[in-house]
């Protein structure tokens, strides 16, 4: 009696198209790259929580050694529009990434300015989003909600540690007060009459139910849609580090390049404004004491 059914590989070949998600595999599966296969697994985290999605194989070039200590690991980054087959056939529990596709990530400021048609223009933004895409943050506490803010970013597809990240670097610029003014716009610091702080204002006021600008819900779902889309790379030099605090990784020190695990530092690189005043340890502080009050190790 066959377990299987096909003879041999290839029998049955399934392909799909995937968006990456995570290029930071756990101990055990390292070159694997987690994926969102599109058809298969929805879109709404709330349906597919990022933790439950398989971390497929990625099939490298000819020109590397293919054997333990001299391979290279695989370059895709969280975002990639990717290509493979899964190799249990219809089963479609073991991916294999064959490559990635070109795609438009997102526009910047100047190819999407007075462009909104996103169906005449693919340098447009596309704001019309409801609050069933993400979990809206529930906050509970009036003054500094710290710790629904860490929940919110975890019930979106982050960890503790990058929860907390994000909440300590927020927390020190504005101390988590949306109507801050004084070192930047809002929660993350917005660069005053900047095409960053106009792209808030658009975005807020496409929310579906809308939010004003003032309201931290709005700032929250905003901080979220950057890194996914415009800061892309913040959150994906995030991923890369594993632990609160320290150096980011390629830093040089003393002309050493460093191997640091800084989710912080990254943020504070990539993520806050340069013209926003910010401090790398007490944000780093603030994260570890968050990432300490939830209990999580």
């Amino acid at each position: 009696m066959k377990t299987i059914n096909h003879e041999y590989y290839g029998d049955d070949v399934r392909w799909f198209i995937g968006t990456a998600i995570d290029n930071t595999p756990p101990y055990g599966l390292e070159g694997r790259v987690q994926v969102r296969i599109h058809g298969i697994h929805s879109d709404n985290v709330n349906d597919i929580p990022q933790r439950d999605l398989p971390w497929a194989q990625v099939l490298n070039p000819g020109n590397t050694y293919g054997v333990s200590g001299f391979g290279t690991s695989a370059q895709i980054l969280p975002g990639a529009l990717v290509f493979g087959f899964f190799l249990d056939g219809v089963t479609s529990q073991l991916p294999m990434i064959i490559g990635s596709m070109p795609r438009i990530e997102f526009p910047s400021s100047v190819q999407a300015n007075f462009r909104d048609d996103p169906a005449s223009n693919p340098f447009s933004y596309y704001f019309n989003q409801t609050n069933s895409q993400v979990n809206d943050p529930i906050l509970t506490v009036a003054a500094k909600p710290e710790g629904d803010i860490v929940r919110y970013f975890i019930d979106n597809g982050f960890n503790a540690k990058q929860a907390c990240s994000i909440t300590g670097v927020l927390s020190d610029i504005s101390g988590l007060d949306p109507n801050n003014v004084s070192n930047g716009i809002g929660i993350a610091g917005l660069p005053p009459f900047s095409p960053r702080l106009a792209n808030f204002y658009a975005y807020v006021a496409r929310l579906q139910p809308a939010k004003a600008p003032e309201d931290i819900e709005g700032q929250l779902l905003f901080v979220l849609h950057e890194l996914r889309t415009s800061r892309a790379s913040a959150f994906s030099k995030m991923l890369r580090a594993k632990e609160i605090t320290g150096q980011l990784n390629g830093e040089k020190i003393d002309g050493i390049i460093t191997k640091g695990n800084g989710m912080v530092a990254a943020l504070v690189k990539y993520y806050v404004h340069p013209l926003t005043s910010i401090s790398q340890s007490a944000a780093e502080g603030k994260a570890e004491s968050l990432f300490s009050g939830l209990g999580a190790r």
